[in-house]
C-alpha cells in the first residue's frame, strides 16, 4: 500500500506518465504523505531536481493536480527533516533557463511613521498594517499578460489520450512540446499563446479538433516569471524591485513605500521602453475607487514619482484632515471633496484660507458660493470652523411640570401656551412664584418673576424670547429636606423621610421594630423649637417627650394622638436589666475543659474553676495565664498614633488581647481576693502541665532552654547559656513568669539582687544601647580643653612660687 501511495504521489505531483490508469482514478486528496518512508520522500525530491522544478513551481503544480495545502505543508516538512532540501537547485536546468534569473520577490521597505508623514493623505495607503498591496506569486495572470522566457505552461490531456506536460519558455521565446516541436510564444499575450499551443496539439491529438471530441486539453500558465521594475524619483525607498509577472504599479509603489513628503500622488508616470506609457493618479483610486490606471507591469518598466506641484493643508471640521495634493485648475470645492466633505459640526458658509506669496502670508475668506470658482495655490491652508453652540429657536421649561424640556419658539409663544405644551403642572408645583431667566438687549441675565397661580388663572401672561428658561419650582425644592431619625435599640437605626401623620410606632416599624435589648417603657422624642419659639432668644433649645409603646407595635388611641413632626429624633433606650450573656473558655489541666456561660455579673475566677470540677493532679497553677480580648476603637488607635508621633521610642502591639497576671492558687484558696478577678465575656484561662524548663534569651552567648533546678538563681541559668555577652546590660535583667507577671533585677551600691526563677519562666537579658563614636571635631575640642586646663594649672603653679 505504501508503494502504491508513493507512485501515485510521484505521478500526480510531477507529471510522470507511466502510472497506470487504475491508479489515476484515486483522489489525490486521499493520499497520506505521513505514510511515505524517508527514501521515498528523497526520491520525490530528486525527481523534482532532475526536472528542474523550483519549490514554488512544485507547489503550483501540486495544487493544480488537486493536492491540499495541508498535504503540501506536510511534504515540505518531510523535505526539511531530510536536510535543507527545500532550496532550489543552482545552475541551468533542462529547459535552458538559468535558475538564477528566477529571483524571489522583493520585500517591502519599512518606512517610519512620523506624525507629519501620517498627515500626508495617501501615506497610509502604501504603509498601513491593515491594507496591503504586497505582490502575490499565486495570483493568476490576465489574458493580456505578455509571455516571455521563464514562464511555465502546464498542459493536461485527458479523455481517450492521457498526458501531462510541464514546459518552460526558453530564452528564444519557444515552448518545446514533445512530438510537436518548438512553438514560438514569446511576446504573445496569454490568450494568443493558449490558442497557438492548442492548434499545435491538434497535430498529434487530432481528436481535439472534432465537433464531439473524446480527447480534451487544458492549457494554463502554471508559473509566471519574475520581472524587475525600477522606482525612481520622490519615493520613500526608490530602487529596483523584483515582482511577479502579474504585478501592477500599486504593487511596486507599495514595496517602495509610496511617494515621500515631496512626491506627487497625482502625476506618477509609468515609462516603458523609454516612452511615457501612462500617468497614474492615486487619488482616483482613493477617492473614486477607479483602478483603470493601475496597469500591469513588464520587465524593466520604470515608475517615476515627480515632485508635487500643489499641496494644501485641510484642518478643522472636515471628515478627513491632513495634507492633500491638488492639480492645476482644481478649486477649493475639489479639495473639500478630497477631505470627505464637512462634519456635522462644521460651519459650511465660509472657509478661512491662509495663503503665501514670495514675501508673506495673507488671509482670504471664501464664502460658499465661491467654492467652485476660487482656484487653489500651493501652500494653501484651508480651515473649516465650527457652528456656534447656540440654538436659534428654543425655549426651555424645567421644574414641576409634566413634560420639562426644550420647546420650539414659534410666533406668539407665551408663558401660558408653553405651560399647556408642557401638559400642565405637577401636583407638587409651588403656585406662588416662578421665574424666567432671559438675556436682555445688553446680553446680561435678567430675572422675570411671576405668580404661577395668576398664569393658570389667566390674570398674567408674557411673551417668550429665544433661549428663555422658565422654572416652575416644587414645594419640596423650596424647603429643607424633611426627615425623621431613630437611634438606639431598633433593628435599622437611621434617617427616614418624613410623612404627614407618622406616629412613634410607625417610625419604629419603619426601623425594623425593637431589638431584644430595647426598653419599651422608656422612649424619648427630641423636637426642635417651633418658628414662633425661635423668633425670640431663649435658653431652651428644644422639647423632650417620653413614651412607652407596645412591643408588638399594635395600634391604640394613645399612639395615634401623638404625631411626629419634621426633624424629630427618637431615642430607644436599652432595658436596664439586659445583658449579653457571654462565655469564657477554660483550657488545659482541669477536669472539664471548655466554654462556660457567665451566669451573673460577678462571676469570678474561683467559681468558674469550681464549675470545671477543679484542677487535675498534673496542673501547674503557678503557670496559669488569663487573656482578655481588647477591642481597639478608633479613638484609642488615634491616641496611640499621636503618642508614637511624639515619642519615637514608643511601640504599641495591637495583638487583640492582653494578659492578666494572676496567682491561681491565691484565687482558689482565697475566693474574693485580689487575684480572684471578675471575668468578662471572651476571657480565656489556660492551665498548663507542670513545667520543667527555663528559657534564657537576649544578650547571652548561647540562648538556650535549660532544665529547672529548684533553688538555683538567675546567674546559674545564665551560665547555662554561656554567660553574659559583651553587650549585656546585667543590671536590667528580668524574668517573665509563666502566668504573665515579670520581676526585674534590683541593685544596692555594687550589689545586684536578681529576681527569683520559677519553672516555666523566661530570663531576658537586654542589650546596652549603641554608642556613637565621637567625631574628630569632638576630640579636637576635648584636646583643646585639656591643653587650656594644663596651661592654666602651670600658670597658677608659677604664680604661687
Amino acid at each position: 500500500m505504501r508503494k502504491l501511495i508513493f507512485f501515485l504521489l510521484l505521478g500526480l505531483l510531477l507529471g510522470v506518465n507511466h502510472i497506470g490508469s487504475a491508479q489515476q482514478d484515486i483522489n489525490p486528496r486521499e493520499i497520506k504523505v505521513s505514510q511515505l518512508s524517508d527514501n521515498q520522500i528523497r526520491q520525490i525530491y530528486d525527481e523534482m531536481m532532475n526536472r528542474g522544478l523550483s519549490e514554488q513551481q512544485a507547489i503550483s503544480l501540486a495544487m493544480a493536480r488537486g493536492f491540499t495545502r495541508q498535504q503540501i505543508n506536510e511534504l515540505k516538512r518531510r523535505f526539511e527533516q531530510l536536510g535543507d532540501v527545500s532550496q532550489t537547485q543552482n545552475g541551468a536546468g533542462d529547459n535552458g533557463i538559468d535558475s538564477s534569473t528566477l529571483q524571489e520577490v522583493s520585500e517591502k521597505k519599512e518606512i517610519a511613521k512620523t506624525p507629519e508623514r501620517k498627515k500626508l493623505y495617501g501615506f497610509d495607503f502604501f504603509n498601513s498594517e491593515f491594507l496591503t498591496f504586497e505582490p502575490s506569486v499565486n495570483l493568476p495572470a490576465s489574458k493580456s499578460y505578455i509571455i516571455g522566457p521563464g514562464d511555465e505552461f502546464s498542459i493536461d490531456i485527458w479523455g481517450t489520450s492521457q498526458q501531462n506536460y510541464q514546459l518552460t519558455v526558453d530564452n528564444g521565446g519557444n515552448l518545446n512540446i514533445p512530438n510537436v516541436g518548438p512553438v514560438s510564444v514569446g511576446s504573445l499575450t496569454l490568450e494568443e499563446a493558449e490558442k497557438k499551443i492548442f492548434n499545435k496539439l491538434t497535430l498529434i491529438y487530432r481528436d481535439l479538433a472534432e465537433e464531439q471530441p473524446q480527447t480534451f486539453a487544458h492549457i494554463y500558465l502554471a508559473q509566471i516569471r519574475p520581472i524587475k521594475v525600477h522606482v525612481i524619483g520622490e519615493a520613500f525607498a526608490p530602487g529596483s524591485y523584483t515582482l511577479p509577472g502579474s504585478a501592477t504599479a500599486f504593487n511596486a509603489l507599495y514595496l517602495a513605500g509610496g511617494p515621500n513628503m515631496n512626491g506627487s500622488f497625482r502625476e506618477i508616470k509609468i515609462i516603458r521602453g523609454g516612452k511615457h506609457l501612462k500617468t497614474l493618479d492615486v487619488y482616483e483610486y482613493l477617492i473614486n475607487g477607479k483602478s483603470d490606471d493601475n496597469i500591469s507591469l513588464r520587465d524593466d518598466d520604470v515608475i517615476m514619482v515627480p515632485s508635487y506641484r500643489y499641496r494644501v493643508r485641510m484642518s478643522g471640521e472636515f471628515k478627513r484632515t491632513g495634507i492633500f495634493e491638488g492639480k492645476k485648475g482644481e478649486t477649493i470645492a475639489d479639495m473639500v471633496d478630497y477631505a470627505g466633505g464637512f462634519t456635522d459640526r462644521a460651519y459650511q458658509e465660509r472657509l478661512e484660507v491662509f495663503r503665501t506669496n514670495s514675501r508673506q502670508s495673507f488671509f482670504e475668506g471664501v464664502i460658499r458660493e465661491d467654492f467652485n470658482d476660487v482656484l487653489i495655490q500651493n501652500g494653501d491652508s484651508i480651515i473649516a470652523g465650527e457652528i456656534l453652540n447656540r440654538v436659534g429657536n428654543r425655549v426651555i421649561i424645567e421644574g414641576a411640570v409634566m413634560r420639562p424640556g426644550n420647546y420650539e419658539l414659534t410666533d406668539g409663544l407665551s408663558l401660558a401656551v408653553l405651560l399647556e405644551k408642557a401638559e400642565g403642572l405637577r401636583e407638587d408645583a409651588f403656585m406662588e412664584r416662578g421665574q424666567i431667566l432671559r438675556l436682555d438687549d445688553n446680553f446680561e441675565l435678567e430675572n422675570i418673576p411671576f405668580s404661577v397661580k395668576k398664569v393658570i388663572g389667566g390674570d398674567f401672561n408674557v411673551d417668550l424670547k429665544r433661549e428663555d428658561i422658565v422654572t416652575i419650582y416644587s414645594r419640596d425644592s423650596l424647603r429643607q429636606e424633611r426627615n425623621l431619625s431613630v437611634k438606639g435599640e431598633v433593628q435599622y437605626p437611621g434617617t427616614f423621610d418624613y410623612r404627614d401623620g407618622t406616629t412613634l410606632s410607625d417610625l419604629v416599624t419603619m426601623a425594623g421594630g425593637l431589638t431584644e435589648s430595647a426598653s419599651s417603657s422608656y422612649i424619648e422624642v427630641a423636637r426642635r423649637l417651633s418658628h414662633d419659639e425661635k423668633s425670640e432668644y431663649s435658653k431652651r433649645t428644644g422639647h423632650l417627650f417620653q413614651f412607652s409603646i407596645s412591643r408588638n407595635l399594635e395600634l391604640d388611641e394613645e399612639d395615634g394622638r401623638f404625631e411626629l413632626k419634621p426633624y424629630d429624633q427618637v431615642f430607644v433606650r436599652r432595658a436596664p436589666g439586659f445583658v449579653n450573656s457571654g462565655t469564657v473558655r477554660v483550657n488545659g489541666e482541669v477536669l472539664y475543659a471548655g466554654e462556660y456561660n457567665l451566669s451573673n455579673r460577678e462571676e469570678r475566677l474561683s467559681t468558674v474553676i469550681e464549675r470545671t470540677g477543679g484542677l487535675t493532679p498534673d496542673a501547674y497553677p503557678k503557670g496559669a495565664m488569663l487573656t482578655r480580648k481588647v477591642d481597639m476603637d478608633a479613638k484609642m488607635k488615634r491616641l496611640r498614633e499621636e503618642l508614637m508621633e511624639r515619642d519615637s521610642t514608643l511601640q504599641f502591639d495591637n495583638l487583640g488581647f492582653e494578659v492578666l497576671a494572676i496567682d491561681l492558687n491565691e484565687a482558689i484558696e482565697n475566693p474574693g481576693s485580689r487575684d480572684d478577678v471578675f471575668l468578662k465575656a471572651g476571657d480565656e484561662l489556660f492551665i498548663p502541665r507542670e513545667l520543667q524548663t527555663i528559657k534564657i534569651s537576649g544578650e547571652v552567648l548561647n540562648p538556650v532552654s535549660a532544665p529547672f533546678v529548684e533553688g538555683k538563681s538567675l546567674r546559674h541559668y545564665v551560665d547555662q547559656g554561656g554567660g553574659f555577652s559583651d553587650m549585656a546590660k546585667k543590671g536590667k535583667a528580668y524574668v517573665v513568669y509563666p502566668n504573665g507577671k515579670a520581676a526585674a533585677t534590683s541593685s544596692f551600691l555594687i550589689f545586684r539582687n536578681y529576681p527569683k526563677v520559677m519553672a516555666g519562666s523566661e530570663i531576658i537579658i537586654p542589650s546596652k544601647p549603641p554608642r556613637n563614636p565621637l567625631p574628630a571635631t569632638a576630640w579636637i575640642s576635648i584636646g583643646s580643653s585639656v591643653a587650656s586646663l594644663a596651661l592654666t594649672v602651670v600658670t597658677i603653679s608659677n604664680t604661687l612660687k
